[in-house]
């Protein structure tokens, strides 16, 4: 059977969780089953690793697995650095740095000092605004 490592905070004990599909004997539906095992495994496997896992002798009361082969790392771990290094460049694309002085005109102060005065212009003397048109 083939599954994720979900845990591996025990000693020389990791879970992993195989997922298989069923399909409902009168509505004809298929949905995902999911199951946790106690596997024996050594050190070197992480969460997120897939794993083939395979039955033996009984170690424990629960334990009756064994991990044979790691089939590939933490493929959600890898794939979010993936996007966050895509994603990071196509932002650095698309919205290059500015200079943080004054922009090309040199209106930027007073495009922004003259929104204010209308609007304190536009204020009545019972301090409603006004509608801009």
């Amino acid at each position: 059977m083939i599954g994720r490592v979900v845990s591996t905070k025990m000693k020389n004990t990791a879970v992993v969780l195989v997922e298989r599909t069923a399909k409902h004997p009168l509505y004809k539906k298929t949905f995902i089953r999911t199951k946790k095992y106690p596997v024996e495994a050594d050190g070197s496997i992480k969460d997120g690793d897939i794993v083939e896992i395979m039955k033996i002798k009984p170690i424990s009361k629960n334990k009756h697995w064994k991990v044979v082969k790691v089939i590939g790392a933490d493929l959600a771990a890898i794939n979010k650095e993936q996007l966050k290094v895509a994603a990071e460049e196509a932002i650095a694309e698309v919205m290059p740095e500015e200079d943080k002085g004054e922009g090309e005109s040199g209106k930027g102060e007073e495009v922004k000092t003259e929104n204010i005065k209308t609007i304190e212009a536009s204020k009545r003397k019972s301090g409603k605004e006004r509608k801009q048109p």
